[in-house]
């Protein structure tokens, strides 16, 4: 993202699209809230949730957009959970955004340190084969806040 504009990411390599918000006609969410519609004169472009950066780029829709809804992003991200295993305050829909964990609940089958630790492991096992070093404060990531009472149970 740039103050003039921001570069879509193609799916399987196709080169990325690169828009100024000058371009932009109208920008909505869906009934669901899950995607974001940019229309581009007479064409629509779909920004899914799922995809990386989509809560980033929530945040940094320019004011100039006047029709769109700043207080549906604010009630989204204030709606997100910090997440026990990566620190990251992510989880939305009972699902972390950044990593992909569930929260920790009774029925898991596990005491909820088992469950951490296992899900830590996963998580980080890039950092653990090769010997890197995995902070043990997490970092605001993809627009996405800290969690500052997080902690590494590995």
């Amino acid at each position: 993202m740039t103050k003039k504009g921001f570069v879509i990411n193609e799916p399987f390599g196709a080169k990325p699209k690169k828009l100024e918000w000058n371009q932009i006609k109208s920008i909505r969410f869906s009934n669901n809230d899950k995607i974001l519609i940019l229309k581009i004169d007479e064409n629509e472009i779909a920004l899914n949730h799922n995809q990386i950066g989509w809560f980033e780029f929530i945040q940094n829709i320019p004011k100039s957009f006047k029709q769109f809804d700043f207080k549906k992003v604010d009630l989204i991200i204030g709606s997100l959970k910090p997440c026990e295993v990566c620190g990251i305050v992510a989880v939305r829909n009972n699902v972390c955004k950044v990593c992909d964990s569930e929260p920790w609940n009774r029925n898991s089958g596990k005491n909820k340190m088992e469950y951490l630790k296992e899900k830590q492991l996963e998580h980080f096992e890039y950092e653990l084969k090769n010997k890197s070093e995995i902070n043990k404060i997490a970092e605001a990531q993809h627009g996405f806040k800290a969690d500052k009472n997080w902690k590494l149970h590995i």
